[in-house]
């Protein structure tokens, strides 16, 4: 059973999230648990007025799902719903920390929001914070449940990554998958890259054997221009990849890879952690 938490505020873009999960469920059995969140700050007649209305409007929203769903996917689907008081950035993490869900799903707008608005976003602070993978959907995006055919696995050839790899093979077992793991080079791969490859390479071979997976590398100056040629020429799906810890230095110096992509693509992202 896959326990999936999406957070929802009612927005067409955190709604597309919610029907993007719906979707991923019917392959398999899963706990969807619906969560909004309402403001900390206010404790008069008019938060608690709204916080009822809130209330009712999900609970209304998850009749609505309900009626949408077949009875073979009511049979595989449960739906729960949730009000927290609290900030979502806060709540989702605590969340992740508390109760270990196996993926929380998130709404983004789309690509090109504006500088305020990146800095600002809740989803790339739940991905920064939280301890269990998050896939953020783009308010674009939509998916077909029989055929998720191509996803791309962006790998540093780390121990993280082996457990990473591990976490999204369950998610998308049932699927007709193919996986494509790679790394990236800005420069020509060295033999020492070509050796860490060839032993993720062995290692998936002998462990998943009944999975299609092909290994490489992307290479380019510019990574996001080399992703983008990467994903038009083999129909990615969706992006996979492990979120590493930096220090303070390299936070300034080198804009984060995650939040790069996060931004930058209509293509569902699904964030590990180390």
């Amino acid at each position: 059973m896959v326990r999936i938490f999406v957070a929802i505020n009612f927005s067409d873009y955190t709604i597309n999230a919610v029907n993007y999960a719906l979707k991923l469920s019917q392959k398999m059995r899963a706990i969807i648990t619906l969560v909004s969140c309402h403001s900390p700050i206010e404790e008069n007649d008019k938060a608690k007025a709204d916080e009822q209305k809130m209330e009712a409007e999900l609970m209304q929203f998850k009749v609505d799902l309900d009626h949408r769903l077949s009875i073979e996917e009511r049979n595989k689907i449960k739906l729960l719903t949730r009000i927290e008081k609290g900030y979502p950035e806060d709540v989702l993490v605590d969340i992740s920390k508390q109760e270990e869900p196996d993926v929380i799903v998130m709404g983004t707008r789309s690509k090109g929001e504006t500088i305020k608005e990146l800095l600002g976003s809740v989803t790339s602070d739940v991905i920064k914070n939280a301890k269990v993978p998050v896939l953020a959907v783009p308010a674009n995006s939509q998916v077909d449940v029989n055929r998720i055919s191509h996803v791309l696995f962006v790998s540093d050839f780390s121990d993280t990554d082996y457990r990473s790899f591990h976490k999204l093979i369950r998610l998308i077992a049932p699927f007709q998958t193919k996986i494509y793991a790679v790394h990236f080079k800005a420069v020509k791969p060295d033999s020492w890259d070509k050796k860490r490859l060839e032993e993720m390479r062995l290692y998936c071979r002998q462990t998943y054997r009944n999975h299609q997976i092909e290994f490489g590398f992307i290479t380019g100056d510019e990574f996001i221009e080399s992703l983008d040629t990467y994903i038009l020429d083999n129909n990615i799906e969706l992006i996979a990849m492990t979120r590493r810890k930096r220090n303070m230095i390299s936070k300034i110096l080198h804009p984060s890879i995650t939040r790069k992509i996060l931004f930058h693509t209509d293509i569902p992202l699904l964030v590990f952690h180390e």
